[in-house]
């Protein structure tokens, strides 16, 4: 008998299916897959009552916990505005209370402010670092502040770092060249004459209208006699 007929002969199961193969998959993983998928969405329920429910929630009574601390601080009452006056919440109480709202990053920079008019200025450089709101205007005075604080330190080559990271940052007419201008200063103090008339040179060009640019004419040529 040829080879032929003898396979003929036997009889073969059909191949297992695509569907069948995925339905077998699952019989044998079911527990897992179950266990996966109610994790998903717990964790998908959690953040969603997060953002839709309790951070705002969170936020709406951190503003209100703020607002005497920043009328102190705009009165240039630095330790009312920090500790609050007995009645009210101060910064630093708004920043423990409510560590992860857009206010308490307001606050993180209002304090890091306070700390350098009360000479502590390692603590306002902590605090400053700490702060990441998405406002554009208080990241940069933010970063510009940190500056403040390492010059008044003596740390020229820091300050000059972040007035250079303040005036790159979020370019605007009423920040960008009076951190220009500190920039160039700091540059000064450090010997680098040419990148100080790089800065003055930006602000005569570029901001001719700022209160930064009624004198860069005789700043820049002090700078080329120096330099």
């Amino acid at each position: 008998m040829s080879k032929e007929g003898k396979n003929k002969g036997i009889l073969r199961e059909p191949e297992e299916g695509f569907l069948e193969k995925v339905i077998n998959w699952y019989n044998k993983q079911e527990k897992l897959i179950n266990v996966i998928f109610v994790s998903v969405v717990v964790v998908v329920l959690a953040l969603l009552f997060y953002f839709m429910y309790w951070a705002p929630k969170r936020q709406a009574k951190a503003e209100m916990a703020i607002y005497k601390a920043e009328q102190y601080f705009a009165a240039d009452s630095v330790q009312l505005a920090l500790n609050g006056d007995g009645t009210c919440e101060g910064l630093l109480d708004v920043i423990k209370e409510y560590p992860c709202t857009k206010t308490a990053d307001r606050a993180r920079f209002m304090v890091g402010s306070c700390y350098i008019k009360d000479g502590k200025l390692d603590d306002a450089i902590s605090m400053l670092k700490k702060c990441s709101t998405r406002s554009k205007l208080i990241s940069v005075q933010a970063l510009g502040l940190i500056g403040d604080a390492y010059w008044e330190k003596n740390n020229l080559e820091s300050a000059a770092k972040y007035y250079k990271k303040a005036y790159k940052k979020n370019p605007n007419d009423l920040l960008t060249p009076m951190y220009l201008l500190r920039y160039a200063m700091v540059s000064e103090a450090q010997g680098n004459w040419d990148k100080a008339i790089k800065a003055y040179e930006t602000i005569q060009k570029e901001y001719t209208q700022s209160f930064e640019a009624l004198d860069v004419e005789k700043r820049i040529e002090y700078a080329k006699t120096r330099l």
